[in-house]
């Protein structure tokens, strides 16, 4: 039997989350005010009796709103128990830029993506929730102004008490990691701090930045920073493709060196979003590259033999504090407390999601299989 590892039905702890979860989704429901109440003074009597903020109480009454129009993610939800108000938030924050006619696309996507495929899967996080409610967004509804891939935007400066500068900049999610990969590129080549690179390109110096793109040549998907792009998006960064390879191929790669291969880097950063241990949600660029099993121990230099952690969690693993051991296709066990979980890869090269370039058959197989 497939299923979270809140759902677990042999452990104690999960079935009191379960109904925690369960109470919460009842307990907003209850105080859904009524139709023709006024906002403000309903929200002012559940937030002086509770002490809640203001802003959590508008959200959950909203998901308490939006559910119905999403029935059978609905369904799965009073089913399973498996998600709090938080999870809940996020996913019908995403909805309400979902136009109605494809909210029936949304539901879909939704029991697909939060439906359990193994035993003992980890149930995403609540910001891994919001990245593939953005990718729903960014694919399906490509007239959603904060997904254009150019706009005029704004900068604002504000002078902070050292003297200097804080600068902030209306960009999307995919110029945001343009920019900080600039700076990024910059600071190795001048060996400088962020804002002497900014000076640095202020001043016209140039800087070679490489910026990763998954999905075919003639249609990208997903840049690296973690940005699903949409169709828009995916015009534009075509044009700025220079050369492009076998993802495929590199799943088998080996070396016989500790350091994985420039190709090993990119294909293992684009299984995942986020640090592999589950319930972690630090962004795949910030982890580090760690064998599972352990180099000096006859562990090889391969990809299914490497995962993104974390610098928290690579200490724990270091200490041996943190047990887990690979599985070919990615999937990372780990046994936690004695209970296992299975972190299920869930980026632009995992199961999932690597659709491009795939036919329909083998499409299927894999996800039957999986």
């Amino acid at each position: 039997m497939f299923y979270f590892t809140v759902n677990n039905p042999q452990d104690p702890l999960s079935t009191e989350i379960v109904e925690t979860n369960r109470r919460d989704l009842a307990f907003w429901h209850r105080l859904r005010p009524k139709d023709d109440d006024d906002l403000a003074t309903a929200i002012n009597k559940i937030c002086v009796r509770t002490g809640l903020s203001r802003k959590l109480i508008a959200a959950c009454l909203f998901s308490i709103c939006f559910l119905p129009y999403l029935p059978n993610f609905h369904k799965l939800v009073e089913k399973l128990g498996h998600l709090d108000m938080a999870r809940i938030n996020a996913i019908t924050k995403a909805g309400e830029k979902v136009p109605s006619e494809k909210r029936e696309l949304f539901d879909a996507y939704l029991v697909d993506y939060l439906t359990p495929r193994a035993e003992a899967q980890c149930l995403p996080q609540a910001s891994s929730i919001s990245a593939m409610m953005r990718k729903f967004i960014a694919q399906h509804c490509p007239d959603d102004k904060a997904s254009s891939a150019t706009n005029d935007g704004s900068i604002r400066y504000r002078r902070n008490n050292k003297g200097g500068i804080s600068i902030t900049v209306d960009a999307t999610a995919s110029e945001v990691t343009e920019i900080k990969a600039a700076l990024e590129q910059m600071s190795k080549d001048k060996d400088c701090t962020p804002g002497t690179s900014l000076l640095h390109i202020i001043r016209g110096l140039p800087t070679k930045v490489v910026l990763n793109t998954y999905g075919t040549k003639d249609s990208p998907e997903y840049l690296e920073g973690g940005t699903w792009l949409s169709k828009e998006q995916s015009e534009f960064w075509k044009t700025r493709t220079t050369s492009s390879r076998d993802m495929d191929a590199a799943h088998f790669s080996y070396t016989t060196a500790y350091a994985p291969t420039r190709e090993m880097r990119v294909y293992i950063k684009g299984l995942r979003t986020t640090c592999s241990v589950p319930g972690c949600s630090v962004a795949v660029e910030n982890c580090q590259l760690d064998h599972i099993i352990p180099w000096g121990e006859g562990g090889p230099t391969t990809p299914w033999n490497i995962h993104p952690l974390c610098v928290f969690h690579h200490i724990q693993k270091t200490e041996g504090r943190l047990q887990c051991y690979p599985l070919p296709d990615g999937t990372v066990l780990f046994l936690v407390d004695g209970i296992p979980v299975f972190s299920i890869p869930d980026g632009p090269l995992s199961k999932s999601n690597k659709t491009w370039g795939t036919k329909f058959g083998k499409y299927m197989e894999r996800r039957i299989a999986a």
